[in-house]
């Protein structure tokens, strides 16, 4: 397989995230205050669709996606970067499903 800088900088975002404790009592308040302080925003009324997307990272891992897929996904239907795409799954896997971390890493 090859390996690109771009996967490389994706996974190195998400790595980074898996690590970061748990600041507030509700997965939903902390992966919000991960990813903002990641620098990804959204309009304040997409609140609910960024929420239920981070849980869909979590669903396409039960159903056997790998890291780079995931990233993938996430960058042809945003403006992201490969950094901040691995950067909001790793959020996701940290805060909704922490058992699919070895995916990240």
């Amino acid at each position: 397989m090859k390996i690109t800088i771009a996967w490389l900088s994706a996974s190195f975002g998400a790595v980074v995230l898996l690590g970061a404790p748990a600041a507030l009592a509700a997965p939903e308040d902390d992966f919000l205050t991960v990813i903002s302080g990641g620098g990804i925003t959204w309009p304040e009324d997409k609140t609910q669709q960024v929420i239920e997307t981070g849980y869909a990272v979590c669903q396409d891992w039960a159903n056997g996606a790998t890291f780079e897929q995931e990233v993938a996904d996430l960058t042809s239907v945003t403006s992201w970067s490969d950094y901040q795409a691995g950067y909001f799954i790793g959020a996701a896997t940290g805060s909704f499903c922490p058992e699919y971390e070895y995916k990240v890493s």
